[in-house]
């Protein structure tokens, strides 16, 4: 294992040093494009991607009162729910469409995502993101399967890191429970290369976390250190980040009345990227860990490789992508002392390509991508991944869409191999989750502002599941919605967005059962922002409304408690920020009004976050 790592290392190594070389020999350095458009390997875009897409900027960022990934996308993305606990002790999980596992997160173009994950859980930890270093954050709904492969089942996470450019920033921030964040960046620009680092630190204290039988448990303590370096010329760009979180939080316990749970994460991130003149070449490591401390030698460790390569080409009207991607995953775990260490690896080889074509006014585009699965101990699979998508462009940068997509999701090698605690076993013999989806819908953007409206449809086969101990291909899962959003400019101070998600998402047990409601997701969601901005000064507002989260009558927790997860619940953020020269101190309050509502995770009350008042200050030169 060590062999490959230090090969992967070396491999990133020579190819960065070989373009970095070839850097040298330029007489200046170009502030260079990412070349990261979502969703498609043709469009110059995002606006372009005939699907409903968002983008988050950085000010909508920094602006938005949350200290988190998960709650960023529930406040500017409809239909993407968070199932939020308070404080950052324990990892939130999205919702897009009625997905969960489902849900493709990149970063910087790259897949990222655990191989250890459970059926029903997140793919990926939220808290392994530094907000302080995103730069934006672009979100793609329905397949992604024949761009990018496994996962890609409710949609596609893009979140692209900050780039070197120049100057130095420091920021701090202070709030309620004991709450501290510090961000330092450092960044330089010379006549051949680009370079930053930087250096974020959050920290928390005590405050409720969940509640059991008249009894309120607490996290107790959380810490975490990111750090990171950015290197860019002409046509490349590198990027590195490690990061390590400390989280102490109580639960009820078995044999005493607290048990006292300490959790360690840690992970790396590293990429680079080179644009050529029609091409590109993106490679790409990360290692994930996580370690349950009070069982000694529980750990998970996921490890994984990616390379690709892509190119564009013009075969008279037709526009072609075609390429060609590699991907390693490793993962060793250890539910205790007492259990074997398992290590299992797989290969993945993919070829793609996206053909695009005017036909009269309409755009016919064809996406195709094969998956190559080889795995160790476990069944290999083949999979044809197609996107057929229609566009029908029309005046002021409107355009209507049609599309149908297969996806498909492989079983985590977790889930495959388990060896858990509880007695759970892996399943070798589990198929990979698949289904299509629809999407039909307009999209626009003019001077007052961007707009969608669009009707979508999505079902799956082979759903996995845990039950009896281990992990089978046995439920359907189907969801289907109405997704609007609007927003306008309605004069240099002020602008107003407006969005609403109707959806429904459903899961079927076995073939002989009925189609239910997929438990503790909402039916309708609705979120608006109103922004004033006048000289040095901007404040904001923004409000959601969540309603008819779907639950049955009388549901007891594991200690005989009743509970209603479906509460509806409105929840109002607000902020003020002040701007003069290098200076910026903002003021936010998240949950003004301190709506209480809690969640249901495997069969603990959990509460939403408290109302919060957080004060942040930056100087950048």
């Amino acid at each position: 294992m060590v062999k490959k790592k230090g090969l992967i290392a070396a491999c990133m190594a020579a190819t960065f040093v070989f373009m970095a070389g070839a850097a040298i020999g330029a007489e200046k350095v170009y502030d260079v494009p990412e070349e990261i458009v979502t969703g498609s390997r043709l469009a110059t875009s995002l606006e372009e991607v005939p699907a409903p897409t968002y983008v988050i900027t950085r000010d909508q960022i920094e602006r938005s009162g949350s200290r988190d990934l998960a709650t960023i996308l529930e406040q500017n993305v409809p239909g993407i729910y968070v199932k939020q606990k308070t404080g950052h002790s324990n990892n939130s999980q999205i919702s897009m469409r009625g997905y969960v596992t489902e849900v493709l997160v990149l970063v910087d173009g790259v897949p990222y995502y655990r191989s250890s994950h459970g059926a029903g859980a997140a793919s990926v930890d939220f808290r392994d993101f530094p907000i302080s270093n995103i730069e934006r954050i672009d979100v793609v709904k329905g397949t992604g399967s024949a761009t990018y492969g496994s996962m890609a089942a409710g949609g596609v996470i893009n979140i692209i890191t900050r780039k070197a450019t120049e100057g130095i920033t420091i920021e701090g921030e202070v709030g309620p429970n004991d709450w501290r964040r510090y961000f330092v960046q450092g960044e330089g620009a010379g006549e051949k290369i680009n370079a930053g680092i930087w250096y974020s630190h959050k920290e928390e204290g005590e405050h409720r976390l969940l509640e059991q039988t008249e009894k309120i448990y607490n996290a107790l303590d959380y810490k975490e250190n990111a750090y990171g370096v950015t290197l860019n010329g002409k046509n490349w760009n590198f990027k590195s980040e490690t990061g390590e979180f400390k989280n102490t939080y109580e639960t009820p316990g078995w044999m005493v009345p607290v048990d006292i749970n300490k959790e360690k994460g840690q992970y790396q991130r590293h990429s680079f990227r080179y644009n050529g003149n029609s091409y590109y070449v993106l490679m790409g490591y990360n290692d994930q860990r996580y370690y349950i401390q009070q069982n000694q030698d529980n750990y998970y460790k996921d490890r994984a490789f990616t390379t690709e390569f892509g190119k564009r080409s013009q075969w008279g009207a037709t526009l072609a992508s075609w390429g060609m991607t590699y991907r390693k995953e490793e993962t060793t775990y250890r539910p205790s002392t007492f259990d074997p260490e398992i290590n299992q690896d797989r290969t993945n080889y993919a070829p793609f390509v996206e053909l695009s074509r005017p036909f009269g006014d309409v755009i016919g585009t064809l996406g195709l991508r094969y998956e190559i699965w080889r795995q160790d101990n476990a069944d290999n699979y083949n999979e044809l991944m197609p996107k057929m998508t229609l566009q029908l462009p029309l005046n002021n940068n409107t355009a209507w869409y049609i599309s149908a997509g297969r996806f498909f999701a492989m079983p985590s090698m977790y889930e495959l191999h388990a060896n858990g605690p509880w007695g759970t076993k892996g399943n070798p013999n589990l198929k990979p989750e698949k289904g299509w989806n629809y999407d039909l819908g307009i999209k626009g953007a003019n001077d007052s502002g961007n707009w969608g409206l669009g009707i979508f449809y999505s079902n799956m086969k082979d759903k996995i599941i845990w039950r009896s101990n281990t992990y089978e291909n046995m439920d359907d899962f189907r969801s289907y919605g109405v997704e609007a959003s609007h927003k306008w400019n309605l004069s240099e101070k002020w602008s107003f967005g407006l969005s609403g998600t109707w959806q429904k998402a459903q899961e079927k047990k076995g073939n002989a059962g009925n189609w239910e409601n997929s438990y503790g997701l909402p039916e309708w969601q609705f979120m608006s922002s109103l922004t004033y901005h006048n000289g040095p000064w901007t404040t904001g507002i923004n409000c959601s409304f969540v309603a008819n989260r779907s639950t049955t009558p009388a549901q007891k927790d594991w200690t005989g408690k009743l509970y209603n997860p479906g509460d509806d619940y409105f929840q109002t953020d607000i902020f003020t920020e002040w701007k003069s020269g290098d200076h910026t101190v903002r003021l936010s309050c998240y949950n003004l009004f301190d709506e209480e509502f809690t969640y249901n995770s495997a069969g603990w009350n959990y509460y939403g976050p408290e109302r919060s008042v957080y004060l942040t200050w930056r100087y950048s030169f």
